[in-house]
């Protein structure tokens, strides 16, 4: 008797033990963690199940153009801002993934800027944003399986590896679990002044990389799948100088995104190219963005009511 009481305190003291040392791995591992922006996944991880119509996908420009808040307020628009920056058009289907396997929306709205590059990810640290915030979902292991080199795919599963050197900078912020964005939403009050934003014919075209393309098909057939309405955009910004290499730049990108134009009407999903509405929209540049690539608050809410009255997003 006394010696399987003696077992059963060993056993218990050991899932005691282990059930600590997994509280505070866990636990550490949110603390080192860098937290500027994986704060969004932990909102969305956070949501009652099929609690959210709209899910919006992409890079800084979807979050930097669109106020989920306003669109609640407003136009009674129940929607979620799942963009991370650099998401790069991979990434976007795992996103589309996570959505549709923890809410499953109604809508998907993609914002395609990174349509125009040719990388499934981006440096490890803009990586880490993506990755790190994100439940531990099927999508998940899918995307790391899939877009991370398999030697560095311990430090995305076990993220602490990544960030044990961050203990010299943390500080009380770290500590807190920071869930007071319920709709994802980004607000930038910072004002920087842009030049016009140039813009090519819209007859100008070309086509995208293969490996961009692969993924925008994936996220179509994804969504057809699940019967989730797909509605595609462009965000307006201007070349990163006021300089004629950045505006070439621009320029291809901005004919990439007509080629997309095209293509997508084929298979008849929604595409709106802002970059051509730019008057309608009214951004002033001395007031209306945070720098030549980016929108703040002010522009965002244009950029939202203009989408919203012109029955963009529904």
């Amino acid at each position: 008797m006394k010696k399987s009481l003696s077992i059963i305190k060993y056993i218990a003291l050991t899932v005691l033990i282990a059930g600590l040392f997994l509280w505070t791995f866990c636990r550490l591992t949110y603390v080192f963690r860098q937290k500027e922006y994986t704060n969004v996944q932990d909102n969305f991880a956070n949501l009652p199940k099929d609690s959210v119509d709209t899910i919006f996908i992409g890079t800084s420009h979807q979050f930097c153009s669109v106020d989920t808040n306003l669109l609640y307020e407003e136009y009674g628009i129940n929607s979620f801002m799942l963009a991370t920056s650099a998401q790069t058009v991979p990434m976007s289907y795992y996103a589309c993934l996570e959505a549709i396997e923890l809410q499953h929306p109604k809508t998907i709205v993609l914002e395609l800027a990174y349509l125009a590059n040719d990388f499934r990810t981006v440096t490890d640290e803009m990586s880490h944003t993506f990755f790190d915030g994100m439940p531990n979902c099927e999508a998940r292991k899918l995307a790391i399986e899939d877009l991370i080199e398999p030697g560095k795919q311990v430090y995305y599963y076990l993220n602490l590896g990544a960030f044990h050197e961050r203990w010299k900078e943390l500080t009380e912020e770290d500590y807190k679990s920071n869930l007071t964005s319920p709709r994802g939403n980004h607000h930038y009050e910072n004002t920087q002044y842009n030049w016009n934003i140039p813009v090519i014919e819209q007859t100008e075209t070309e086509a995208p990389s293969e490996e961009m393309l692969k993924y925008l098909d994936k996220i179509i057939a994804l969504c057809r799948e699940n019967r989730i309405e797909l509605i595609t955009y462009v965000a307006p910004f201007n070349s990163l100088y006021n300089d004629e290499d950045t505006r070439t730049e621009l320029f291809r990108m901005q004919r990439v995104f007509n080629w997309c134009g095209e293509y997508l009407n084929n298979p008849n999903i929604r595409f709106y190219n802002l970059f051509y509405e730019l008057p309608e929209i009214g951004l002033d540049g001395n007031t209306d963005f945070m720098d030549s690539q980016h929108t703040n608050y002010l522009g965002q809410a244009k950029i939202t009511r203009y989408m919203a009255e012109h029955g963009y997003l529904q």
